[in-house]
């Protein structure tokens, strides 16, 4: 992947810090169709994948997670800045590649393929064609997943979050960002090995504080926009103001915040925040 919205150092150490991990559902589901078995244990080492390749690994949250469930990992990204913030691992080799561009795998030589909230960025295409080169015929699987938009344990910030995602940032997400939103339903025909393609809908949820949350959607690809177009301190207060309204829905008064005789004590409060994976994997035959 090379998207210049995930590249700078300032921005990767955050994406780093605030990005959501996912549940061990989700990698139990890959391991039940690598092994084509309902019954795994994800402690049991007589299970776990040869070689995986997570493509566009960012700063390796699903790539940490593989670690535990195969014997090698490999994770690429086009951001070398990515990659400096990367958790480092006995079994895990990071390289700097785009995704249509892993020419230096040989051919028929990856158990497993993730690509993790990213293919929307990729010429998927292209992407396509290089998967098919390198996977094991007859075994190798792909897994493609999406990240929907969080989802809030209360009515009065739910329309918070709402507004800010498509009132606020209006303008500034990418036209890409749809397939993402419709969690790639609308390209699955595109997909390979159609004969074999499953699907998996998965629901987790995390606590997080109110600062922890906004600091999330700070590493959003429409808050990078939003920075290079009006400059890091205008982001700042439209995060503040964001981190403020959603402080009033989870206290009993609605005075403004920067009143509150706690100070930023307001903002450690904290909040369920849920999310829907759509889970696709395929095997190549």
């Amino acid at each position: 992947m090379n998207c210049p919205l995930f590249v700078e150092s300032n921005h990767t150490a955050n994406y780093k810090a605030f990005r959501p991990d996912y549940p061990q559902e989700l990698y139990k589901k890959i391991l039940e169709f690598y092994f084509n078995t309902t019954n795994i244990n994800l402690n049991d080492d007589d299970k776990k994948i040869p070689l995986a390749l997570d493509v566009a690994c960012g700063s390796g949250q699903a790539t940490v997670d593989l670690s535990y469930y195969c014997h090698r990992v490999i994770g690429i990204d086009g951001s070398q800045n990515q990659l400096k913030n990367a958790t480092l691992k006995q079994n895990i080799e990071y390289q700097c590649h785009n995704a249509e561009n892993i020419t230096f795998l040989p051919p028929n030589s990856i158990d497993l393929i993730t690509v993790a909230t990213a293919l929307h960025w990729f010429n998927i295409q292209t992407f396509f064609e290089q998967v098919n080169r390198i996977l094991k015929p007859n075994s190798g699987v792909l897994s493609i997943w999406s990240l929907g938009f969080p989802l809030l344990d209360n009515p009065k910030a739910i329309e918070v979050q709402h507004k800010f995602s498509h009132c606020d940032l209006d303008g500034y997400w990418s036209d890409k960002i749809q397939l993402l939103t419709d969690h790639y339903e609308s390209i699955l025909d595109t997909f390979p090995y159609q004969e074999t393609r499953i699907k998996h809908v998965i629901e987790y949820e995390r606590e997080m504080s109110i600062l922890q949350f906004v600091n999330m959607i700070e590493t959003w690809s429409a808050c990078q926009t939003y920075r290079e177009r009006h400059g890091q301190d205008k982001l700042k207060q439209l995060l503040k103001t964001l981190a403020d309204n959603l402080a009033k829905c989870y206290t009993e008064s609605s005075n403004d915040i920067s009143s509150n005789k706690d100070g930023d004590a307001i903002y450690d409060k904290k909040m369920i925040v849920k999310w829907i994976i759509h889970l696709h994997l395929m095997k190549k035959q």
